[in-house]
C-alpha cells in the first residue's frame, strides 16, 4: 500500500463545551472539503456530547476527520498547541467549533494557493447572534481583518510593513481568520498554556515570520456570538494576561532583522497605548478586591509592561502622536502615565 498522501490543509478545532454547535460547524466545512483537506479535533475532556458527536463524525467521514483527545481538560491554549504538533498539512487554519465556514471558500482557498503559494492567507468574516443567527449590526455583516494602506489587498505582498500596519489598525488578531504555511510556524512559537488572550500573545509573533501575504476581502468565516466574552468578563487575573500577551514585541520586532518604516512601529505602539488605557481603566474599575489585591501596583506594572511591548518609547509615542495631530489621545497616554506613577 502507498502512503497516505499530504493533506494540503489541516483545519484545526479544539473543542470544548461545543455539543450544540459542534455538528453544524463541522458540516459546514465537510460539505466542501475535498480528498485533501483533514478536519482535526481534539476534545479536551469536554463535560457534554462533544465527545460522542465527534466519534460520530469520525465514523461518517474516516478519510477526512481525526479525532485527538486529552486526559484531563487542559485549555484552549494546550488543544491548539496539541493540534500544532499532530497536523499533517501544507497549511494550517484554526477554526472554533462554534463558527462556521462559509459556502465555497475552501475551493477558493485551494486556487490561491496553487496560484500564489503566500505564507500567509487573511480572510474577513460576519459576527451573527447566536440565539436567532442574525446580524444585530449592519458593520457586523463584513468586518475586515486587515486595514490596508498600500494597495496590497487582493494580491500577493512581500513586504512585512503594511503586514504589520494592516494587522494592527484594525486589531482582528484571532487565528481563525488567518490561513498559514506550516513550514513557517517556529517550533518553539506554542500558545501560552493557561493565560486567555493567547491569540494576542501568538499572531503578532508569527506574523513576523511572514515573507508573503495575501489579504482576501469577503466573508469566509461566520463568527458566532455568545455570551462571556474575555473582554465583557476581565477580572485582575485577567488584566494581567491582557497586558502581558505583547510583553517583548519591540524587541522581538527589532530582532527579526526587518527594517521596520516608523508608520509600522507607530500603529504597534499605538495598538499597545490603547490596551493599556482600557486595562488601566478596567483595573482602576475593580478596585482593590480582596487583601492580596494590590490596584495601584497593577498600574505601574502596567506601564512597565507596555515599555516592554512597544517599539515606541513613551516620549516617543507622544512626539508622534502630536505630529499626527492626536492631541487628545496623547493627553490621555500622558495622563494615564501619570496617574500610574
Amino acid at each position: 500500500m502507498g502512503q497516505t498522501p499530504t493533506p494540503w490543509l489541516s483545519i484545526l478545532l479544539p473543542v470544548y463545551r461545543v455539543e450544540a454547535y459542534l455538528l453544524a460547524c463541522a458540516d459546514s466545512i465537510l460539505q466542501q472539503a475535498d480528498a485533501g483537506v483533514e478536519l482535526v479535533f481534539v476534545d479536551d475532556a469536554s463535560p457534554d456530547g462533544s465527545g460522542a458527536l465527534l466519534a460520530q463524525l469520525q465514523q461518517a467521514h474516516p478519510r477526512h476527520v481525526r479525532v485527538l483527545t486529552q486526559s484531563h481538560n487542559q485549555g484552549v491554549s494546550a488543544a491548539r498547541n496539541r493540534l500544532l504538533d499532530e497536523a499533517r498539512g501544507d497549511y494550517l487554519w484554526f477554526i472554533d467549533p462554534d463558527d462556521l465556514v462559509e459556502p465555497g471558500v475552501i475551493p477558493k482557498l485551494k486556487a490561491l494557493i496553487e496560484a500564489e503559494g503566500p505564507d500567509l492567507i487573511m480572510c474577513d468574516f460576519r459576527a451573527f447572534e447566536d440565539e436567532s443567527g442574525r446580524v444585530r449590526k449592519p458593520r457586523l455583516a463584513h468586518v475586515s481583518t486587515f486595514e490596508d494602506q498600500a494597495g496590497s489587498t487582493g494580491h500577493l505582498c512581500h513586504d512585512r510593513n503594511p503586514l504589520i500596519q494592516g494587522l494592527f489598525k484594525a486589531g482582528q488578531l484571532h487565528p481563525w481568520s488567518k490561513i498559514i504555511r506550516r513550514a513557517i510556524w517556529p517550533a518553539e512559537l506554542r500558545f501560552p498554556l493557561g493565560r486567555i488572550f493567547e491569540d494576542l500573545a501568538v499572531l503578532p509573533r508569527l506574523a513576523l515570520q511572514v515573507n508573503s501575504y495575501h489579504h482576501v476581502p469577503e466573508v469566509w468565516v461566520g463568527y458566532r456570538q455568545r455570551p462571556g466574552s474575555a473582554l465583557a468578563n476581565l477580572s485582575a487575573a485577567r488584566i494581567d494576561d491582557w497586558m502581558q500577551a505583547l510583553l517583548g514585541y519591540g524587541a522581538a520586532m527589532k530582532a527579526s532583522g526587518t527594517p521596520f518604516h516608523a508608520q509600522t512601529e507607530f500603529e504597534v505602539a499605538h495598538f499597545s497605548a490603547r490596551t493599556l488605557l482600557r486595562a488601566c481603566k478596567r483595573r482602576r474599575a475593580l478596585g482593590n478586591t480582596d487583601a492580596n489585591s494590590d490596584a495601584a501596583g497593577d498600574l505601574k506594572r502596567f506601564i512597565q509592561e507596555w515599555r516592554l511591548s512597544s517599539p515606541l518609547t513613551t516620549d516617543q509615542l507622544l512626539q508622534a502622536y502630536l505630529r499626527r495631530g492626536m492631541v487628545l489621545r496623547a493627553l490621555q497616554f500622558w495622563l494615564c502615565l501619570r496617574h500610574a506613577a
